[in-house]
């Protein structure tokens, strides 16, 4: 028997044989083969809706695939359940973060594990000191065990959720989408440690929309689309433009946004004003804060991740809801604005597309269709007398299903069934299809593949070309200044710093962003 046979190293970690997985007439996995190496970064990379998720899943015992095989360290397995598949050292880290805010990140962490009881107690000395010292091990840097969760930063989240594996002697992490909530600097620190992992040995299934990151960090690429493996290829032998050519099945061009109007501000009325704003909840998250957007305007809010924009955002969209002191004014039209019920901004011609998709903007248990319909109860466009038309419902959610692209293209289907991205455009065509005056958008391509990325920024600059007021809300920096005509820098609550477009500087912004002079 040759030597390379009887080595483990030579055994992929895991294998994939043919896995097929169906839902009706949608396929989501379609004869998928490949294999990833043991202590490899292995990217996996694709649309929204292509069937990466689904493949992953049925990997970590979620899903049960309809045909194929899977096999881990030469094993065939099945996973009954995904407690089966982490007893057998298979960890998944999901796009939405599974912890419980109120309790501390220890007990996140220890919970269905707990360590030996000391006279009936659970022993969190113990379990402290072995999670300190993990985190000292693989440089993460966490020592807030006794926090709340939802008192961490999105990217102390994260390696909590890394941290609930390794605790759990995971050897391969699958990681959905880990860096679509992280700000520049938690990404930077972030793939350190998976580097870090990788030198021990682990194995690391990423699946990716952010093809520049794939590229630096990963070994080798997975391409998935529409359910079926096009490409298995190492990273070295590619690049970003046959990735994304390869994934959406065309050429792509995120630099080349279409024509864009000069924009002259000195003959434009302010569309939306912000006055002196100040929120105070417990402390001060904004202070003193005044900027205004024009018609045919875009102006981009950037900054690190708890710097007060996302308390800004979510007081315009929802000032009657903030529960703290208000100092200043928030005025539309010239008029100030109080309430902030869905049905009272569609009857403004504001259009809203919230931060966090699944919590604030869509509701998650009801179908596409009532989904669109949120704050348009009173549209004559899906009424019939005065009563809801079911069918004019139906039949405008299946125009925005193909203007979008939203998958699968069925406006009965249930929000939660959709991947993260196309729920992100289901919350952008709603807020585009009454034409909306006004436009406040927060991480409008979170979450997003590259292919949707290039029609979602189309159709931000297209509207601003039609004379629509745009609040941009954004970490991406690249999208910041390839869209916008000013850029408001946030930093401890206070605006630090204004760049007009002649003026954009990555450098120079992300110095702002950090405190420091632009």
């Amino acid at each position: 028997m040759s030597k390379n046979k009887t080595d483990p190293q030579s055994i992929p970690e895991i294998e994939f044989q043919k896995v097929s997985k169906r839902y009706g007439d949608c396929i989501s996995n379609q004869d998928i083969s490949f294999s990833v190496k043991r202590g490899s970064i292995h990217a996996l990379v694709g649309e929204n809706g292509a069937g990466k998720s689904t493949l992953m899943k049925s990997l970590f015992g979620l899903i049960k695939p309809d045909s194929g095989e899977i096999l881990v360290r030469g094993r065939s397995t099945r996973y009954r359940s995904s407690m089966d598949a982490m007893k057998d050292g298979i960890g998944m880290v999901h796009q939405h973060f599974m912890l419980a805010d109120a309790e501390s990140a220890l007990d996140n962490i220890i919970l269905g594990s707990e360590p030996g009881f000391r006279w009936f107690r659970i022993d969190r000395k113990l379990a402290r000191s072995r999670l300190q010292e993990l985190s000292d091990r693989n440089a993460f840097g966490f020592s807030k065990w006794d926090s709340p969760v939802r008192s961490l930063s999105v990217g102390e989240q994260q390696k909590l959720e890394i941290l609930k594996l390794l605790y759990r002697n995971s050897q391969c992490l699958i990681l959905d989408e880990p860096t679509a909530v992280l700000t520049p600097q938690e990404i930077d620190d972030f793939f350190k440690n998976l580097v870090q992992l990788k030198a021990q040995g682990k194995t690391i299934l990423l699946i990716s929309h952010k093809l520049r990151e794939v590229m630096q960090f990963a070994d080798r690429i997975t391409v998935i689309r529409r359910g079926h493996c096009i490409a298995d290829r190492e990273a070295k032998d590619t690049n970003e433009s046959e990735l994304a050519e390869l994934m959406v099945g065309r050429k792509i061009h995120l630099d080349d946004l279409g024509h864009r109007k000069v924009f002259a501000n000195a003959d434009r009325p302010a569309q939306v004003e912000v006055r002196g704003l100040t929120l105070l909840g417990g402390v001060e998250k904004v202070s003193n804060v005044s900027f205004s957007v024009a018609p045919g305007e875009i102006v981009g809010v950037a900054g690190i991740h708890g710097n007060g924009q996302s308390e800004l955002f979510r007081y315009l969209i929802a000032p009657s809801v903030f529960s703290g002191e208000v100092r200043g004014n928030y005025l539309v039209d010239k008029k100030i604005v109080t309430r902030s019920v869905p049905e009272h901004l569609h009857a403004c011609g504001i259009g809203v597309v919230q931060e966090d998709r699944q919590v604030e903007g869509l509701l998650m248990h009801e179908s596409l269709s009532e989904n669109l319909f949120l704050g348009q109860q009173k549209d004559p466009r899906y009424l019939k007398g005065f009563l809801v038309s079911r069918q004019k419902l139906a039949t405008r959610m299946d125009d925005l299903n193909k203007r979008f692209d939203i998958r699968p293209h069925s406006h009965a289907v249930w929000a939660s069934r959709l991947s993260g991205g196309n729920q992100q455009k289901l919350l952008l065509a709603r807020a585009l299809d009454h034409s909306p005056k006004i436009l406040l958008i927060a991480q409008p391509t979170r979450g997003v593949d590259i292919g949707a990325i290039e029609n979602i920024r189309k159709r931000i600059l297209e509207e601003r070309n039609n004379g629509c007021a745009i609040l941009l809300v954004s970490t991406e920096l690249d999208e910041l200044t390839s869209l916008s005509d000013r850029i408001l820098v946030f930093f401890n609550g206070e605006i630090s710093a204004t760049f007009q477009r002649k003026e954009f500087d990555e450098y120079a912004i992300g110095k702002a962003m950090g405190g420091g002079h632009a």
